[in-house]
């Protein structure tokens, strides 16, 4: 299938359920703003009408968390440019071209520690002269007047780290891990309990209005803010069809999705995920890539457990194929954050935010030639999955 048909198809069932829902009443109520139209559907095929064909492409990317234990904190923030030369060259030793640079509490760039404004540009002019492509950062924005850090008692915004992101080459920003919670406490004045029906549609308009203004720092900037799809307790707003109701009047060229397939693997395993995927298309600006299986536990609840690619879940060939098929071109980045067991026998959880002084690398458990060997892995399955989808060499970076 190529895009032409994709996004042809993927309007044909767009088409079908505004039909369904105006024939059901649904979204009769109009929840947002008096600019709004009833349901923003017609904005949504817009949207696939109009993106412009290009070529699929995915640039393989590591997420520098998973890079900080080169180095230790102090180190980092007293040495922006050695470290970015640190951690380029070991992305380009591990297989990757580009980068995620994190720029947020406890980051390789922590705007709470130190001057982002000096650090940001030398640890990129660093990652840059190992030939390592960095376009790509990971804040804790949410929107435009939530601060993203504070530095020496003063809040730091959106809109500063976005100046600083455009003055240096940068374009895609993704969001904060936490950013739209459902309130879920029992009505004030009832006692009732929420939200239900209509008022999640109220509360994710709110959620909306709040980023009016972080689109047009986006816009004036010429950067990009994706959200991270992700799974929680079911209170937060971080599922696909939550995004795109939040989106759906918004530029995907200023706000968008950071697609993290393992998150929405757990949501929606079996058949859910494919759709989740052609519909959210036209937002999808890069893809966060990490594997996980379902399970019971002996106390009777059901929770997510990450694995190495290729051992869980996720579907990779197919989801690659969707990919593909839908013009996807952006990065792909990879996520580890399943258990491994080390040299010393202890279990390593590599979701931790490790630094070189932390005390798995302090006794040996860990050790610089133990996590590279552990960090080429991943790579060569979704190398692997996604040439046996029909990624070509030339398609990917």
């Amino acid at each position: 299938m190529d895009r032409r048909k994709f996004l042809k198809d993927a309007t044909i069932t767009t088409a079908a359920l505004t039909a369904t829902q105006a024939k059901s009443g649904a979204f009769s109520r109009d929840h947002g703003d008096d600019e709004d139209d009833l349901d923003g559907l017609d904005d949504l095929k817009r949207r696939f009408a109009k993106r412009p064909d290009v070529e699929p492409h995915i640039t393989w990317t590591i997420f520098s968390r998973h890079l900080q234990w080169l180095t230790t904190r102090d180190y980092a923030q007293a040495n922006p440019y050695e470290t970015g030369v640190l951690i380029g060259v070991k992305a380009a030793e591990l297989g990757y071209k580009a980068l995620n640079l994190t720029v947020r509490n406890t980051g390789h760039v922590d705007p709470n520690l130190i001057d982002f404004r000096r650090n940001l540009p030398l640890m990129l002019r660093g990652i840059r002269s190992t030939g390592v492509m960095c376009t790509f950062i990971s804040t804790d924005i949410v929107d435009s007047h939530t601060p993203v850090a504070t530095y020496r008692g003063a809040p730091v915004y959106a809109v500063d780290l976005l100046r600083v992101a455009h003055d240096n080459g940068v374009r895609l920003c993704r969001s904060a891990s936490a950013s739209f919670a459902y309130n879920v406490a029992p009505d004030a004045a009832t006692g009732a309990p929420q939200p239900f029906g209509g008022e999640v549609l109220e509360q994710l308009d709110a959620f909306r209005r709040r980023l009016k203004e972080l689109a047009r720092l986006n816009r004036h900037y010429r950067t990009t803010t994706v959200y991270h799809t992700h799974t929680l307790n079911g209170t937060s707003a971080r599922s696909v069809w939550d995004f795109i109701y939040i989106l759906r009047k918004s530029d995907p060229d200023e706000l968008a999705l950071n697609f993290d397939i393992g998150h929405m693997t757990n949501e929606s395993t079996l058949t859910a995920w494919r759709t989740n995927v052609r519909f959210a298309m036209p937002f999808i600006r890069s893809v966060g890539l990490k594997d996980t299986l379902v399970e019971r536990t002996s106390a009777g609840t059901v929770r997510n457990v990450w694995k190495p690619a290729g051992t869980g879940m996720v579907q990779w060939r197919e989801f690659f194929q969707l990919l593909r098929e839908g013009g996807f071109s952006g990065p792909g980045e990879t996520h580890y954050e399943y258990d491994v067991v080390g040299l010393k026998g202890m279990i390593a959880v590599l979701n931790t935010t490790f630094w070189a002084d932390h005390e798995q690398f302090t006794s040996g458990n860990l050790t610089p030639a133990f996590m590279t060997n552990e960090l080429k892995k991943d790579l060569i399955t979704y190398k692997t999955q996604a040439s046996a989808a029909g990624w070509t060499a030339a398609q990917q970076t």
